[in-house]
C-alpha cells in the first residue's frame, strides 16, 4: 500500500474512511512520538500529514465519517495543554471545542460519537491522577462547550473507556475497574445514570458490541474466558475458557473477529458466528482464519513454558503472597550446565503470551524466568498499586526472590542468573544491580550475575522533567516538587549508587527516544566508566524507545549474544573481541524475528 519505511517511525492506529478509500493514521514521522493525523490514499499511495501539533493523544470519528474528533497536546513538557478538536474529513477545517485544566486533564483516549453527532465522550484525569480517571461528556452543539464528568469522581480507577456503538441508541457502554477489576458498566443518556453490568473478578480486556451481544474477554495472565453479555441487563449469555491470551479486535453483525497467543502459540485469529446461547461455550460457532503452518511454528517456538507460583516476602491473608510466573526452558538445553543462563524478566513479566525475545533467547539456549511482580496488570486494581509510590522498591525486593527461586530450582548459582528488561523494566535492571540493601529497611539483595537494559531511566527527576509521561511518574515515584519525594527519586534513581554495580550490565537504547531520553543510559554509563564499572554502552542512530526493524534487530541480538559470551565464557572475552567474527553463539535470529510487540509499545506509556 506504501513505501513508507514503518521501521523508521511509529504508527499506533488506523481508521478506514470508505466514502475516500484513505487510511486515516495516528502515526509519527521520525520514531519521536510527536505523533499526529495523517492520511495513506489506498489508490495513489501517498501519504500526507493532516495536524501539526507536539503530540495527539487520541481520536474518534462520527458516525457517518464526515468529522474527526482528536485531542492534541501543546508543549513538550509539563504543565501540557491539551484541548479537544472537531476537524471537518472533506474540507480538513478544524475548530478548538474545549481545554482542559489543572481540575480535568484530557489524556490518551479513544472518542466515542453520540448516534445523533451531538456529543463526544472520552476519558479524562482529575488533577492529572492516574488512579483519578473519568468518564467525560462534551456538548458540541453548546454556544460555551463544557467539560462533565459522568462518573463518581470520589471513585479511583484507572480506566473508562468507552465501546464502539450504542444499546437501543441512548446506552453507552466502557469498561472500568471501580470494583478491583475491569468490568461492563453502561451509561444512559436519558437518564444520565451508570449502572455496573459484570462482576468478573479478573480484568475484562477487550469488548465488541453487536447484534447478539456484547462479546467480551476477561482474563488474567493465566488464562482467559471469552463471554457472550447482554448489554441491558449484564447477564452472562455464555462462557468458553481458552488458554493463553485471548481478545476480540472486531465485531460486526453476528459475528466477531477473536486472537489468541500464549507462551507456546504464536498467534492465531478466530472468526466467531455468534448464535444464541445455551449458556455453555459463549454462543459461538468458531472457525480459525489466521495460523502458522505447524512447521513454521516448530521453527519459532524454541521454549517450553511452564506456568509456576514464587513466593515472595510479604503474607496475604496469613500466607505468604505467591507470585505468578512463567519459567521458559530451551527445547534444546546446553549441554554442558556449567555454560547453562537463566536471565530474570524486571518488569512486565508473566504475560500469558509470545515473546520473541523469550524464544531467542531459548534458541541459544538460556531459559527465562518472567514474573509478574507487584505493580504488574492483569491480577486487579489492587495489586497493580502495590509499587505506587514505590518505585524501586518492593518491586526489586519481589525479583530477588524470583532469583533465588530460580537457583533453587534450576540448580544454577547467582553468577549464571542476568536480570534484563525495557523501560520501565531497564530502570529496574539498572536498580538491580545497585541496590542498597537497607531501602524499605528489608535487608535485602541478590548478586546477579550480569544485567541487560534496553532504554531504562536512571534519574527519575531528569526523567520526570524531561519525558512525555511525568504523570507516570508522579503515580509510581512521588512529586519532584515535594521535598520528602524528591530526596526519596534521588535515593531510588540508579545514577546515585553506580558504585554498588559488581556485575556486568549492558546498556542499549535508541538515540531518538522520546519516551526515555537517551541521556538516562549515557550518563549511567559515563558515571560507571568513570568508576572503572564493568559496563557496555550500545547506541542506536535514529532509533526511538524500540529498535525497528529486522537489520537492526539483528545488531541489537548479538550485540546482546556478544555480552552473553562474554558472561558465559569469562576468560575468552579479550580473545573475542579482538575478533568479532568469531562466535561461539551467534543471533539464532533468521526464523525468529517478527518484530511482535508487548502490551507497552502501542498503547499508554508503562500500561497505566
Amino acid at each position: 500500500m506504501s513505501d513508507v519505511d514503518w521501521s523508521k517511525r511509529s504508527l499506533w492506529s488506523l481508521h478506514h474512511h470508505a466514502a475516500s478509500d484513505t487510511l486515516w493514521l495516528h502515526a509519527d514521522e521520525r520514531n519521536d512520538e510527536q505523533t499526529n493525523l495523517w492520511t495513506l490514499d489506498l489508490r495513489s499511495g501517498a501519504l500526507a500529514q493532516v495536524t501539526q501539533h507536539d503530540y495527539v493523544y487520541g481520536l474518534g470519528f462520527s458516525p457517518d465519517d464526515t468529522q474527526v474528533a482528536y485531542l492534541p497536546r501543546s508543549g513538550t513538557k509539563a504543565p501540557f495543554r491539551s484541548c479537544l478538536r472537531v476537524m471537518d474529513v472533506t474540507t480538513r477545517a478544524s475548530r478548538e471545542v474545549v481545554c482542559d485544566t489543572q481540575a480535568l486533564r484530557f489524556t490518551w483516549a479513544d472518542i466515542r460519537w453520540a448516534p445523533d453527532a451531538s456529543e463526544v465522550y472520552f476519558q479524562a484525569q482529575v488533577d492529572g491522577d492516574r488512579n483519578r480517571v473519568q468518564l467525560v461528556a462534551v456538548d458540541l452543539t453548546a454556544a460555551k462547550p463544557v467539560v462533565r464528568v459522568l462518573t463518581d469522581p470520589r471513585q479511583p480507577r484507572t480506566d473508562a473507556s468507552p465501546l464502539e456503538g450504542w444499546v437501543d441508541g441512548d446506552g453507552l457502554l466502557f469498561t472500568a475497574n471501580d470494583d478491583g477489576f475491569g468490568n461492563l458498566h453502561s451509561y444512559s443518556r436519558k437518564t444520565r445514570q451508570v449502572r455496573q453490568l459484570t462482576r468478573f473478578t479478573e480484568d475484562l480486556s477487550s469488548a465488541r458490541l453487536v447484534d447478539t451481544g456484547v462479546f467480551a474477554v476477561h482474563r488474567s495472565p493465566m488464562g482467559s474466558t471469552l463471554a457472550l453479555v447482554d448489554p441491558r441487563s449484564g447477564k452472562i449469555l455464555g462462557e468458553q475458557a481458552q488458554r493463553g491470551k485471548a481478545d476480540v479486535i472486531d465485531g460486526h453483525g453476528a459475528r466477531v473477529m477473536w486472537t489468541q497467543e500464549a507462551p507456546d502459540l504464536v498467534f492465531e485469529a478466530n472468526l466467531a458466528t455468534l448464535a444464541p446461547s445455551d449458556g455453555k461455550a459463549a454462543g459461538l460457532s468458531n472457525q480459525r482464519v489466521i495460523s502458522l503452518p505447524a512447521a513454521l511454528s516448530a521453527q519459532i517456538v524454541q521454549c517450553r513454558a511452564e506456568a509456576v507460583k514464587i513466593p515472595t516476602f510479604d503474607r496475604v491473608n496469613g500466607k505468604p503472597r505467591e507470585l505468578h510466573a512463567f519459567v521458559l526452558r530451551p527445547i534444546h538445553p546446553l549441554a554442558d550446565r556449567s555454560k547453562q543462563l537463566a536471565l530474570v524478566e524486571s518488569f512486565y513479566g508473566g504475560e500469558n503470551s509470545y515473546s520473541t525475545f523469550d524464544h531467542i533467547m531459548c534458541a541459544a539456549g538460556l531459559t527465562v524466568v518472567s514474573a509478574s511482580v507487584r505493580g504488574s496488570d492483569g491480577f486487579g486494581k489492587a495489586f497493580m498499586a502495590l509499587n505506587d509510590r514505590d518505585l524501586g522498591g518492593d518491586e526489586i525486593v519481589d525479583l530477588f526472590h524470583v532469583a533465588r527461586w530460580t537457583e533453587r530450582n534450576l540448580g544454577l548459582t547467582p553468577r549464571q542468573i542476568g536480570v534484563y528488561g525495557g523501560s520501565h523494566g531497564g530502570y529496574a535492571t539498572m536498580r538491580a544491580l545497585t541496590f542498597p540493601p537497607t531501602t524499605n529497611d528489608r535487608n535485602d539483595s541478590y548478586p546477579f550475575g550480569f544485567g541487560l537494559s534496553h532504554a531504562g531511566f536512571s534519574d527519575i527527576k531528569s526523567f520526570h522533567d524531561q519525558c512525555n509521561i511525568p504523570d507516570w511518574v508522579v503515580l509510581e515515584s512521588g512529586d519532584p516538587a515535594v521535598p520528602a519525594d524528591l530526596a526519596r527519586m534521588r535515593d531510588r534513581s540508579p545514577l546515585s549508587h553506580v558504585d554498588r554495580l559488581q556485575a556486568p550490565l549492558l546498556l542499549t537504547h535508541g538515540a531518538n527516544d522520546w519516551r526515555v531520553p537517551v541521556g538516562e543510559s549515557r550518563a549511567f554509563a559515563d558515571k560507571a566508566r568513570a568508576l572503572g564499572k564493568p559496563v557496555t554502552y550500545v547506541e542506536f542512530a535514529g532509533q526511538g524507545h524500540h529498535i525497528e526493524g529486522l537489520s537492526l534487530q539483528r545488531k541489537l541480538y548479538q550485540t546482546r549474544f556478544d555480552f552473553l559470551m562474554s558472561v558465559a565464557r569469562p576468560s575468552t572475552h579479550a580473545r573475542r573481541h579482538q575478533h568479532p567474527r568469531h562466535r561461539e553463539l551467534t543471533c539464532p535470529c533468521d526464523d525468529l524475528l517478527t518484530d511482535r510487540r508487548r502490551n507497552e509499545s502501542r498503547g499508554p506509556p508503562f500500561h497505566r
